[in-house]
C-alpha cells in the first residue's frame, strides 16, 4: 500500500528573531502517523529516563 508522503501545512511559517539568528517557524501534519503529539512526548521521556539508569546502572 502506498503511503501518503504529502504533509499538510497546519499554519503558515513566521519569522522570529533572537539576537543575529532569525528562526523561520513552520508546522506541517504527517497523515501516515499512529501516534498522538502526547504519545511522542511520552516515549522520548521513557527512552530519556531508561538511558539515564543505563548510565547509572540501576534498573
Amino acid at each position: 500500500m502506498p503511503r501518503n508522503t504529502e504533509h499538510t501545512a497546519l499554519a503558515e511559517p513566521y519569522r522570529r528573531r533572537r539576537g543575529n539568528v532569525t528562526f523561520i517557524i513552520s508546522s506541517f501534519g504527517n497523515p501516515n502517523t499512529n501516534k498522538t503529539p502526547q504519545e511522542l512526548i511520552l516515549q522520548m521521556l521513557e527512552s530519556r529516563v531508561a538511558a539515564e539508569r543505563e548510565e547509572c546502572g540501576t534498573e
